[in-house]
């Protein structure tokens, strides 16, 4: 008899079959794992085989079941993708570009408006309202309406004028109530053209646009041509890929890139009176679990690129229906992706646990260029409070004057940062408001952190042992520590360890360590050992408030006597004449040390065996300092990156 018309006198396992599990007499039950196609040239009422592909990515999305994959064709698909379900442990439900990099989602939609010519360069058009399908946000679809909940390029807006009306009763004198941003991206043969938030500045500036909120037009001043027979692109989805149902777990994203997208600046994210403004990326897990993201590249957001955690207050959902948050999210692993070019952050987690970020390129983000009051979610890799998470080997540059790595409410328990490269921002890797972790400490080890203002920032936050680390050019202060001893909070400054580190700063009044003020109270345990410090010794370059700036000898002495004769820096050096050089281009450093140089030598953290290559650091109480095993007096040679980078991404790096 054959198979199928065996199955058709077999209703019961006919019907196993269609749900995708089949039971044969004295054999286990098999899972059927299906694919789904989708391809531009695809029909959504097709069957979704590659004979007949799907058109949308949705449509795959709402046939697959756990363990089933959609394989989306090279094209360029303009939808936003929100799953309806998740997989399983063992089963997620995959998302894949056939070809890495090919298949292209984007938030925008080509737009042909009739446009009115005002002069050569200057040109209006209507949009139209039912371009705007994203509507589920609680405040609306279209993003030309909304506006930012900040104001960015260092500039005070309404945003700030009536927040400080809320809580002064008074505006902002230095704020003007009329300067509103939107949410909105416009796109010109792949070019982004910059918003402005009045109509002669528009008129003056080319390569800009404005809004018109009382006739609905969009206004720009285009050059070369204007804008007629040119692709024009315009922000017409709020997210790009993102559930509506909260929670969903076992989702995996590969090899897609992800654009444009009209998504908000999360403001107050946490507050339950302000669902609008939660985190939310144009890559978003919306408190799900178990996501694995790879070789994905997400740029050009107008908010955050990529949300891993809880969104916002738990009560309340950024979406309409009011959907309560689970009680945990996390134990995502977002891997080998490029997060280029956004708004505010590169990626942002609120409360998420046992997250892995690792061989990321994170750069160019912050290009809204936030700063001030409530700019706060703002640089590379941002995430607040991720306990037992690892962040690894990512490549952070150039995040437009801010953070590249930020940790609010403490790094967590058992976090490790380790081995990554963070060049060109306020502060490479910054820890805020934390309490103490003392038996649960962070590690950050074998990280290398060129011409940051300050390398490692500590603000009212403990629980960290910094060690084997490679801090060059500082600035302001390689590790900064500072304690508000005003605060009412349980925040505190204890348990941090700095050992193993080669510490190098910029010449002029910038200084190794800097710890402002000297609360003594709240920020026991304070260690130093083992460090190499690239100053000349006789110069003031510790620095404690409430005393004067301090020599080596004499801070050295300070230590000793504050933590009772032991870690405080007596294995340490401090020589003058190091010196070092970076070429973005092709990511090599070079190191150079004195000839005659003595390296000081300390006890090994036995959570650090390897260095940043991966090498075996040398067995027993001989570890040299900094990331690199095989480090030697004179000139060392270190390539910080082998793999690709974006295009103009040396350019970034250099800027």
């Amino acid at each position: 008899m054959r198979f199928a018309s065996w199955l058709w006198k077999k209703p019961s396992v006919a019907l196993a079959a269609c749900v995708g599990l089949i039971q044969v007499a004295g054999l286990p039950a098999i899972a059927r794992a299906e694919t789904f196609h989708v391809s531009p040239e695809g029909d959504d009422r097709a069957a979704g085989t590659s004979a007949a592909p799907f058109r949308t990515v949705q449509r795959g999305a709402e046939a697959a079941q756990p363990g089933d994959t959609v394989l989306v064709a090279p094209g360029i698909y303009r939808e936003r993708v929100a799953p309806p379900r998740g997989g399983s442990d063992g089963k997620p439900i995959v998302f894949r570009s056939a070809e890495r990099h090919k298949a292209v989602i984007k938030g925008s939609d080509e737009w042909k408006p009739e446009w009115r010519r005002h002069s050569d360069t200057l040109w209006s058009a209507p949009v139209d309202p039912a371009l705007f399908t994203d509507t589920l946000h609680v405040d609306g679809g279209n993003p030309f309406e909304i506006p930012l909940a900040s104001t960015p390029w260092g500039r005070e807006g309404r945003a700030e004028y009536e927040r400080h009306l809320r809580k002064e009763r008074a505006g902002n004198p230095k704020a003007d109530k009329d300067l509103v941003y939107s949410l909105g991206q416009v796109f010109i043969d792949g070019h982004q053209l910059r918003q402005v938030p009045f109509r002669t500045e528009m008129e003056e500036q080319p390569d800009t646009w404005w809004y018109d909120r009382v006739a609905r037009e969009l206004c720009a001043h285009v050059a070369a041509g204007g804008p007629q027979g040119r692709l024009i692109e315009i922000t017409t989805r709020r997210r790009i890929f993102a559930p509506h149902t909260r929670g969903l777990g076992h989702i995996e994203i590969d090899g897609f890139v992800f654009e444009h997208c009209g998504n908000q600046y999360p403001t107050d994210f946490w507050m339950q009176e302000k669902p609008q403004f939660q985190q939310a990326g144009a890559v978003g897990t919306r408190s799900g679990h178990h996501w694995h993201i790879h070789h994905n590249v997400i740029r050009l957001a107008n908010g955050v690129g990529l949300d891993l955690g809880l969104e916002g207050h738990p009560a309340t959902d950024i979406e309409t229906g009011g959907q309560k948050r689970p009680g945990s999210a996390g134990r995502h692993v977002v891997e080998d992706n490029w997060i280029l070019d956004n708004g505010c952050a590169g990626t942002a987690g609120y409360m998420a646990d046992r997250v892995v970020l690792a061989r990321n390129v994170i750069m160019g983000n912050n290009s809204l260029r936030f700063s001030g009051q409530k700019r706060w979610e703002s640089g590379g890799l941002k995430l607040h409070r991720p306990n037992q998470s690892r962040i690894e080997r990512n490549f952070i540059a150039a995040n437009h004057g801010q953070w590249g790595i930020w940790l609010d409410q403490g790094p967590g328990k058992e976090t490790q940062v380790v081995g990554n490269v963070i060049i060109g921002h306020g502060v490479g890797i910054d820890f805020e408001v934390g309490g103490p972790v003392a038996g649960n400490q962070a590690l950050i080890a074998d990280n290398v952190l060129i011409d940051n203002a300050v390398g490692i920032s500590f603000r009212e936050c403990g629980g960290t042992d910094i060690v084997h680390n490679l801090i060059l050019g500082a600035k302001k202060a390689a590790i900064e520590c500072t304690m508000n001893v005003k605060r009412t909070d349980a925040w505190s400054a204890e348990n941090i360890s700095a050992t193993n580190n080669i510490l190098v700063v910029a010449s002029g009044t910038a200084v190794a360590v800097d710890i402002t003020p000297s609360d003594f109270l709240r920020s026991e345990g304070r260690r130093f050992d083992g460090n190499l410090y690239g100053a000349p010794p006789q110069e003031p370059r510790f620095a404690i408030r409430g005393h004067d700036r301090m020599a080596f000898a004499d801070w050295q002495k300070f230590w000793q006597e504050a933590n009772g004769g032991r870690d405080g820096d007596a294995a340490s050096y401090c020589v003058a004449g190091v010196s070092y050089d970076f070429a973005p281009a092709t990511r090599e450093l070079v190191l150079r040390l004195p000839k005659d140089v003595a390296l000081p030598q300390c006890r090994p953290d036995p959570r650090v065996t390897t260095d940043f290559f991966g090498k075996p650091f040398p067995d027993g109480n001989s570890t040299p300092p900094g990331p690199f095993a095989g480090l030697q007096p004179g000139e060392n040679r270190f390539t910080l990156w082998a793999d690709s980078l974006p295009p103009s991404a040396g350019e970034l790096v250099g800027k």
